[in-house]
């Protein structure tokens, strides 16, 4: 019954919207409305603030890392800390308390990485830094790469689950670049 209670608790710390918050306490704005609408460290950075920007990615590579501690740290389910994983960025992604909208989940899903695989981290980074050397850019670049998950944590951790819980993981990351994608197309760039 605990690990079920984490694997709810996991939505919720997700669900937590600090650039929201942050938008609504150092600009009275509704990061929604501004910018890209990304409930995210990124667009919060570029129309917030460098300061509420900083604190909206520290604080959401903090709710993935919480919910994993949570489940090692108290469940029985040797496959729990994946299931948090998930339901972390599920609950920063569709957010019951913004109307289902959010971020993109990758900050979260880095906090969360940061117990299960931090090695998967680096070559995450290292295939979307080669990926924004040869399209120039950053967002798509970023989207393509969370592809590599999967197949990485597979790979790490010498599972197949590890590989399906990260191909849901990317899938619902992936599910919130459409815009990005459909800009790139359109020939409309971004380095940062």
């Amino acid at each position: 019954m605990t690990d079920f209670f984490i694997v709810l608790a996991a939505y919720f710390i997700g669900a937590i919207p600090f650039a929201y918050l942050f938008g609504r306490l150092f600009k009275r704005a509704d990061i929604r409305q501004i910018g890209s609408g990304n409930v995210g460290a990124l667009n919060t950075f570029k129309h917030i603030g460098y300061l509420p920007g900083v604190l909206t990615l520290l604080t959401d590579i903090a709710k993935g890392f919480l919910a994993v501690y949570l489940a090692i740290s108290y469940g029985s389910f040797y496959l729990l800390p994946l299931f948090t994983m998930f339901m972390v960025v599920l609950g920063h992604d569709y957010n019951i308390f913004l109307g289902f909208k959010g971020g993109k989940g990758l900050a979260c899903l880095l906090g969360a990485m940061l117990l299960i695989s931090p090695i998967t981290i680096l070559y995450l980074l290292g295939f979307i830094i080669l990926i924004v050397l040869v399209i120039r850019d950053t967002n798509t670049a970023s989207g393509l790469g969370i592809i590599a998950l999967p197949v990485v944590m597979g790979l790490q951790k010498g599972h197949w689950l590890f590989a399906a819980f990260g191909l849901a993981a990317a899938l619902l990351v992936l599910s919130k670049y459409p815009r990005d994608f459909r800009a790139y197309r359109a020939g409309r760039r971004k380095i940062f």
